[in-house]
């Protein structure tokens, strides 16, 4: 059954149309890879388990890339570690500043976008004193590894971010108990000084989702 949805995906990606997204089909044997328009991969079979539609997920990397250029383009921020991630319009802005100036004005750029329907920043000051973003580096990879390895939560739905050795956790998965098995995952991985997950699931959405609706008739 997965085999047919994840041949359902690939059938997708090569009809859909009017998109500025690129699918690249590699000529050597091996997964077919979607790039993000940021330079990060997302599988066919990540597709074919996530919990978004496919066209969501376009829409999703297209705001991130969004975001990231306005915010790399901006002349009065010094940015040197800061990552953009977007679910259902909702966005999360994760890394360090310098400065609360650089904060509020982050928050601003995000803010002006049509296409946001909410804004997270989990920000931390830039501490010389922190971890080397090397060690970021490796422990980003070892929790991302550790969850695709974990037979009971959708590792490839789950967005890592290390900032100063404090893990940050996106994503949207099927269930609650993926969602704090994944926290417990990452919180098991040395070198990790505190994890904070934003991770939602289906079930969760489904709720917020009919809580929206009843506030907006309501009004």
């Amino acid at each position: 059954m997965r085999k047919l949805i994840i041949c359902l995906a690939l059938f997708a990606l090569t009809c859909m149309s009017g998109c500025s997204a690129s699918v690249l089909i590699p000529p050597l044997p091996g997964p077919m890879m979607i790039p993000s328009s940021v330079g990060s991969f997302y599988n066919a079979y990540a597709i074919s388990t996530d919990e978004r539609g496919f066209q969501t997920i376009v829409e999703d990397e297209m705001l991130e890339t969004s975001i990231q250029s306005e915010i790399l383009n901006e002349k009065k921020l010094n940015i040197m570690d800061l990552s953009t991630y977007s679910y259902n319009g909702h966005v999360y802005v994760v890394g360090e500043y310098d400065n609360k100036e650089d904060f509020q004005l982050i928050r601003k750029i995000v803010r002006k976008n049509k296409k946001v329907n909410s804004l997270t920043t989990y920000l931390f000051a830039e501490d010389e004193n922190a971890c080397a973003k090397t060690d970021d580096y490796m422990i980003q990879m070892a929790v991302k590894s550790a969850l695709l390895n974990d037979d009971s939560v959708w590792g490839a739905n789950v967005a890592v971010k290390s900032v100063q050795c404090n893990v940050v956790l996106m994503g949207r998965v099927a269930s609650i108990n993926e969602a704090v098995k994944a926290k417990q995952i990452a919180a098991g991985i040395d070198g990790v000084k505190g994890v904070k997950s934003f991770i939602r699931s289906t079930r969760q959405n489904k709720y917020l989702g009919q809580q929206q609706r009843i506030a907006a008739a309501m009004r």
